[in-house]
């Protein structure tokens, strides 16, 4: 009941700067706010605080980010709800839990199941197809692109044994956000899935809600997953890929050279964070084993194996949204 009064007080807050408006707007310096729902310790934590510190020192001051980690502010999709509104400035989250929060499911198909397995992979489509295709898309959703963030590919952590084979999912209870992209996908593999929040994981894995929980390999051990967990298998079943986004009509208040530097700021933390992120991965795994978590990798006939089984997905999208090309796109990251 605290924590759901609290909240209501800050987002009263954060209504009533919206709220001023022209006012607000006019002084300097300009206050914005930024959520997401990382531990301050996650490295997209980390980067989101070199991007504020950097704004407002590019900007003299004359722009001040002020940071709400950890979902301080509400669920990630609460969050992106907020800055559609205009309640909340900016919030960054995966583009398939963006899909839908904005009732736009093709936006996932940048994060389709078993696309490639590494980073370098991820890197090529957000400097190349995210960035070309992704502007068009958000037509009429009054949202900005400032940046995006490589979060990996996603692996799965799991209590009872590793994943060896495409059998090993059946009946696996493995959490999953509510995005449909990621359900469809689980049920795809024979999961029973648990969905949850991901502030609840620790929680629904240790209680045994749920047998597996799958993120990247910063993000299960920032949540001390490997305390409960004993298995740490790289399914690379999907990549995940976070995107900033800005209301439009907020963006559209600020002066344009302050709009300059923000974009600026953008693309320098971007780069920086993308050329970063293998050092994040290979530190995480090394924190899995120092605690005695056994890790494996499945070949890649079963990853075929895995990717044939949840084919209907990519048919749906080639199809319902007319993707095919983008598709073709995607799929030929990895060859």
């Amino acid at each position: 009941m605290i924590k759901k009064f609290l909240r209501a007080v800050v987002m009263a807050v954060l209504t009533l700067i919206v709220a001023c408006g022209a006012s607000a707007r006019a002084g300097a310096p300009i206050e914005l706010s930024f959520g997401h729902f990382w531990n301050p310790s996650h490295d997209l934590a980390v980067a989101v605080q070199k991007f504020k510190e950097a704004v407002e020192e590019k900007s003299d001051g004359r722009l001040i980010i002020s940071v709400y980690p950890s979902s301080q502010l509400g669920t990630g999709r609460e969050m992106m709800e907020q800055v559609v509104m205009g309640t909340l400035d900016i919030a960054t989250g995966s583009i398939s839990d963006w899909g839908t929060a904005l009732n736009m499911p093709q936006l996932a198909a940048f994060e389709l199941p078993f696309l490639y397995k590494n980073l370098e992979s991820q890197k090529i489509l957000i400097d190349g197809i995210l960035g070309e295709k992704l502007h068009p898309m958000l037509e009429g959703t009054n949202l900005r692109h400032i940046l995006s963030y490589a979060n990996s590919v996603r692996n799965s952590i799991i209590k009872a044994k590793p994943i060896v084979t495409l059998e090993d999912f059946s009946g696996l209870k493995m959490r999953s956000p509510e995005t449909k992209l990621f359900v469809q996908l689980f049920e795809g593999l024979g999961c029973n899935v648990v969905i949850s929040p991901w502030a609840e994981v620790y929680t629904v894995l240790s209680q045994g809600v749920a047998d597996a929980i799958e993120a990247d390999a910063v993000g299960l051990v920032d949540m001390n997953l490997h305390e409960v967990a004993k298995f740490y298998t790289r399914t690379a079943h999907m990549g995940a890929i976070p995107v900033a986004f800005m209301n439009e009509q907020i963006w559209d208040s600020i002066p344009s050279d302050l709009q300059a530097i923000i974009m600026e700021c953008a693309a320098e933390n971007q780069k920086t964070q993308l050329a970063n992120r293998q050092m994040a991965d290979d530190k995480a795994e090394k924190a899995l084993t120092d605690a005695g978590v056994v890790i494996n990798d499945i070949s890649d006939a079963e990853r075929d194996r895995m990717r044939q089984a949840i084919m209907p997905i990519y048919d749906g999208f080639a199809k319902r949204y007319d993707m095919q090309e983008l598709i073709d796109a995607l799929l030929a990251l990895e060859k």
